[in-house]
């Protein structure tokens, strides 16, 4: 319920602070004084456009705080969408600038517009000549319908099978996305692996060739080299072997020349090495076109592969173990989709049950909300009017529900669409609730559905402005009892000028324009009760005129005796 208002700076209010009560609250004042400024500041801190023009004259902001106490674990439930902290009091808070944008708070929290009105929608329920009316969304029709019904157990079957069922088929079409890609990856780490081993790379290959590409390309070069160290061995090595006789001769007159001699005798073998060595590669060494061309090839082939893979050729031979690793395991492993797709038939079946059995329970109860809707909209003084409560289903091919052998579209709230409609005069075809006449006639039967719907819906407190529009009389007193019967469902807040409704009040304020020394008129909000309350009822009778008969008559009204 509304706790409290708290306005600043807004259009004619200086500053003000109303403190509502439960049950049944309704607001009186003569036309012009502001009481449509309450609903407008109410409508500005349940999230609805703001324009700067609302500012007071000669203020740099407007600002609006309002304080609901939340009592219903229900109301609570539905808060959870905000991530903001949430207690048992709520207070919502916004502050217009004449330059720069709004702010909004959540229970001190910055928050955004968009926010501030999912939490306000689950607060207030406002029908009259703004734009604030849950009702007439078409979205939440389903909802009212379900609270009449009371169908939470069966709500509650189909969403559990819907989400399995769709828990299914999200697995099925990622496995089969997976699958798709799976084969994708498969067939080409195939051609890659294929690719690789039609080369037949080997460890070191490149290095090798390479190695003997320079040498065939060098074969005359390196020959004519060869062969000169043949032709100088035998000479270098016939004076080396000189040079040992004379270092042996030497060395019996002094011992340091026998010191040379293992230095020259391993000279003399290493000569006679590197002749055997030279002989033996000028007989290798012989230059072989064809040969160097297939070098040329398989280098260039070996290369191409490193490059394609931007891979060494080790790491190349690597890859390949991997391919064959993967492909392995992967031939291994393959899930079963055909029992998964056994397992989505069950649910389904299960899920199409459910709705079914929701949409009936729905079916039955839709008769009975048309007929006491019709039926308290004709006490509200709209005599012929007619009142449909629509469940419809949309066939789809491919749809979550099939019912003997017909396909539906389905979801979370099951397989039905629920919408209004109504006729409000004779002669005239029935038409969607949000395409009824507004002022005091939709407010009438926004009346009549709360009325019918007896508490069972989530609003905690709602506003009717407006709701007298075109009644007086008998008419408005049948309008006033079904208010203040509303009222011990929810909190009603009632702008009124009617005696026979503002009279069966528990909580009545008045709203008047007064003029300050400045000579500003501002608007006040007053609590009225005992004498100051019989007056204001006594001034709403007749002409106005504050008489003894209208006294007397406005505490007949008070007293419920009239």
């Amino acid at each position: 319920m509304l706790k409290q208002i708290k306005i600043k700076n807004f259009a004619i209010v200086d500053e003000i602070t109303v403190q509502f009560g439960t049950g049944f609250n309704v607001i009186t004042g003569e036309t012009g004084v502001g009481k449509s400024l309450l609903v407008d500041a109410l409508n500005v801190v349940l999230g609805d456009r703001a324009y700067r023009d609302v500012i007071r004259e000669g203020s740099e902001f407007a600002w609006v705080e309002a304080e609901f106490l939340v009592s219903s674990d229900q109301i609570k439930r539905n808060l959870q969408d905000w991530d903001g902290p949430l207690t048992g009091l709520i207070t919502l808070t916004r502050e217009i600038r004449s330059q720069g944008a709004s702010k909004v708070w959540i229970n001190g929290v910055p928050a955004t517009v968009q926010q501030l009105k999912t939490v306000g929608d689950v607060l207030v329920d406002l029908h009259g000549q703004h734009e604030h009316q849950f009702l007439l969304n078409e979205d939440h029709h389903i909802d009212f319908l379900d609270a009449f019904a009371e169908t939470e157990a069966e709500q509650e079957v189909v969403r559990t099978t819907f989400k399995n069922l769709q828990m299914l088929e999200n697995r099925l079409r990622t496995i089969e996305m997976d699958q798709t890609q799976f084969r994708e990856k498969f067939q080409l780490f195939q051609f890659q692996l294929k690719e690789i081993d039609e080369v037949e790379p080997v460890t070191d290959e490149l290095e090798n060739l390479d190695q003997e590409r320079r040498v065939l390309e060098n074969a005359q070069r390196l020959n004519e080299l060869a062969s000169e160290i043949n032709e100088l061995t035998p000479t270098i090595t016939g004076r080396v072997g000189k040079i040992l006789q004379f270092l042996a001769e030497l060395g019996e007159f002094d011992k340091e020349a026998d010191g040379y001699l293992p230095e020259i005798e391993a000279a003399s073998v290493s000569l006679n090495a590197v002749a055997e060595w030279a002989e033996i590669f000028q007989q290798k060494t012989q230059a072989d076109p064809e040969r160097l061309e297939l070098i040329h090839q398989r280098i260039t082939r070996l290369r191409h592969l490193c490059q394609k893979y931007n891979r060494s050729l080790a790491e190349v031979l690597s890859y390949r173990e991997e391919l064959k690793l993967w492909l392995r395991q992967a031939s291994e492993t393959q899930p079963d989709k055909d029992g998964l797709r056994r397992q989505i038939v069950d649910a389904r079946v299960a899920f199409s049950k459910s709705a079914e059995k929701l949409s009936q329970k729905r079916t039955l109860a839709a008769q009975e909300l048309s007929r006491q809707i019709i039926e308290k909209l004709q006490r509200l003084g709209i005599p012929h009017a007619q009142f449909d409560v629509r469940v419809t289903q949309d066939e789809q091919a491919d749809g979550a529900v099939e019912i003997h052998h017909k396909q539906f579209v389905g979801d979370h709230s099951g397989m039905d669409r629920v919408a209004f409609w109504m006729q409000t005069n004779p002669g005239e075809s029935m038409r969607p609730l949000v395409r009824v006449a507004s002022g005091g006639e939709i407010s009438r039967v926004m009346l009549a559905i709360k009325a019918s719907l007896s508490g069972r819906d989530r609003i905690g407190t709602v506003i009717f402005d407006e709701i007298d529009s075109g009644i007086s009389g008998k008419i408005a007193r049948i309008v006033g009892h079904e208010l203040a019967n509303l009222s011990r469902f929810h909190q009603i807040l009632c702008i009124t000028h009617l005696p026979q409704i503002a009279s069966l009040a528990n909580q009545h304020y008045r709203v008047e324009k007064v003029l300050q020394t400045n000579g500003r008129a501002v608007t006040r909000v007053t609590h009225l009760e005992g004498d100051l309350r019989v007056e204001e009822i006594a001034g709403l009778l007749g002409t106005g005129a504050k008489t003894a008969a209208s006294f007397a008559n406005a505490r007949e009204l008070l007293a419920g005796n009239a």
